[in-house]
């Protein structure tokens, strides 16, 4: 099992409802392998492997920035961004996502 897989598979028992303000749904397409698609509503969170639906925010980017950024080692900003490193239809929503897997 990949790095990257065993980030989402444990995403279930990290989320945090009470941090979540609306129900959304994430694609993320990470390298050439990696592609999850991760929908949270106030009640539970939903991880499946592939891309399932028309989600509300989609990340594509390099695997190993995603573990970077993941593991503390890297914020993403506006050059990540701007250079085309990652790619996103709503930089705003991967904020929301990262705060329903904090603790509060």
């Amino acid at each position: 099992m990949s790095e990257v897989e065993k980030i989402f598979k444990g995403l279930c028992k990290r989320f945090n409802s009470a941090n979540v303000t609306a129900e959304r749904s994430y694609y993320f397409s990470l390298g050439e392998d990696e592609k999850w698609t991760v929908r949270i509503t106030k009640e539970k969170c939903e991880v499946k492997k592939g891309k399932n639906e028309e989600a509300d925010c989609f990340f594509k980017g390099p695997a190993e920035l995603f573990l970077d950024v993941w593991n503390g080692q890297h914020q993403l900003g506006p050059k990540d961004f701007l250079t085309g490193r990652v790619k996103s239809n709503n930089p705003m929503l991967l904020k929301e996502f990262v705060k329903a897997f904090q603790k509060s």
